[in-house]
């Protein structure tokens, strides 16, 4: 497999202007609080004022107030709010975004592939409070299309991949967001990258599948972070690559779908058990896929959506785990693959962008609601955009960055 075909770099729309109109309506706000606050104490001044000498002193001690409180919003003017700027350095494509869950929340961006053909060790934090994006530590090898899981204390585990120094990759990195530096752990049995990763609930790290160095890949390892190394598990019954991994309830992992060492599109999906380290097979898809996405609901069901399988896919399907049957739900308005899925804080899941089969970049965006099994048509994104990521804030919006040949990012008001 070759990495993604370059495409020319999107434009950019500058906000200076929207970013000065903003600046103005911030001041003349503050003012208007000011002055409103002002008159609120004269009201309550001549509606209090009497002869006695106690009142008199705390109407000079009210003036005395609203003097110093002056004094300090001249002294410290609130910042106007900054409109997302574009990504730092090279646009990138296959870009990773984690949210640390602890420290400051911010989400982190790693590594990627740029429009100038380079690949990247470059990373970057993004602060939802701020709107800003700020360059961090740098990897050891550059590196794209590999996995970054969020670890139990914090540290962020990058693995596998593939580097144009290097080759494919069988190195892993942690990142320390106390520190904002990377260090070198335990590397892989087998370089691979377009594999799956996912943290199991006792703590470790799965990936599984991929490809590297001319092979198509069954192979899983399990990452211990108390130790860092790395130990081979239980291999899946399909060499699989670009399949998507799904953290069950019951803490399993289920693998679904991907493209074979045969040549072929796959229907088949695979249930990793943590206790055992074993898989076995469950319910097969309706319809074979690759680079699709999957999330699971609120409902603890997986919600499979587009993909690839010589025709970009506008089909969706939701795999039970109680029965483990798949069954077909609604279909998107548009086939697209190369997308992102991500699940609101309402419930509601997101697809937004990607790629068709009649060679068109995307900048559609859809709901799907689990009550009703449709989907609706929502705003479109600003930018067309694919190989790009989502990541769903703590403040419930959904942070969209990168993509081929644009480094822009945007943010979803749900």
């Amino acid at each position: 497999p070759q990495p993604p075909r370059q495409l020319q770099q999107q434009p950019r729309q500058q906000q200076q202007h929207r970013q000065r109109q903003q600046l103005q309506q911030q001041q003349q706000q503050q003012h208007r609080l000011q002055q409103q606050q002002h008159q609120q104490q004269q009201l309550q001044q001549r509606q209090q004022q009497q002869p006695q000498q106690p009142q008199q002193q705390q109407h000079r001690q009210q003036q005395q107030q609203h003097h110093q409180l002056q004094q300090q919003v001249r002294q410290h003017p609130r910042q106007p709010q900054q409109h997302p700027r574009q990504l730092q350095q090279q646009p990138r494509r296959q870009l990773q975004l984690q949210q640390p869950p602890q420290y400051k929340c911010l989400v982190l961006l790693a590594g990627g592939y740029s429009s100038s053909l380079a690949d990247l060790n470059i990373a970057e934090l993004y602060d939802p409070a701020t709107w800003i994006w700020t360059i961090t530590g740098s990897m050891s090898y550059t590196r794209y299309v590999h996995t970054a899981s969020v670890l139990t204390n914090g540290k962020v585990l990058v693995a596998g991949g593939y580097s144009s120094t290097s080759g494919y990759l069988n190195s892993a990195e942690l990142y320390d967001p106390s520190t904002g530096t990377w260090t070198i752990t335990g590397s892989m049995t087998y370089a691979r990258y377009l594999h799956v990763a996912s943290l199991l609930t006792n703590g470790k790290v799965l990936v599984a599948g991929g490809y590297g160095n001319g092979l198509y890949l069954n192979s899983a390892e399990l990452y211990d972070p108390s130790t860092g190394v790395w130990t081979l598990t239980g291999s899946m019954s399909d060499t699989r690559y670009f399949p998507t991994a799904s953290m069950l309830a019951s803490g399993k992992v289920l693998v679904a779908g991907g493209y074979s060492a045969t040549g072929t599109y796959l229907n088949t999906a695979e249930l990793y058990n943590p206790s055992t380290g074993l898989w076995t097979l469950t319910g097969s898809m309706s319809y074979a896929r690759y680079i699709h996405t999957a999330s699971v609901l609120a409902n603890g069901k997986v919600l499979v959506a587009g993909g690839y399988n010589g025709g970009g896919l506008n089909t969706a399907e939701l795999y039970d785990p109680s029965t483990g049957m798949w069954t077909v739900t609604g279909s998107m308005s548009y086939g697209r693959y190369y997308h992102t899925l991500s699940v609101l804080n309402s419930g509601i899941v997101l697809v937004s962008a990607g790629y068709n089969v009649a060679g068109t970049i995307l900048n559609s965006a859809e709901f799907y609601n689990s009550s009703t099994g449709a989907w609706t048509i929502t705003s479109n994104l600003n930018y067309a955009r694919y190989i790009h990521t989502a990541c769903v804030l703590t403040n419930g919006k959904v942070l969209v960055a990168g993509g081929v040949g644009i480094s822009s990012s945007e943010l979803y008001q749900p």
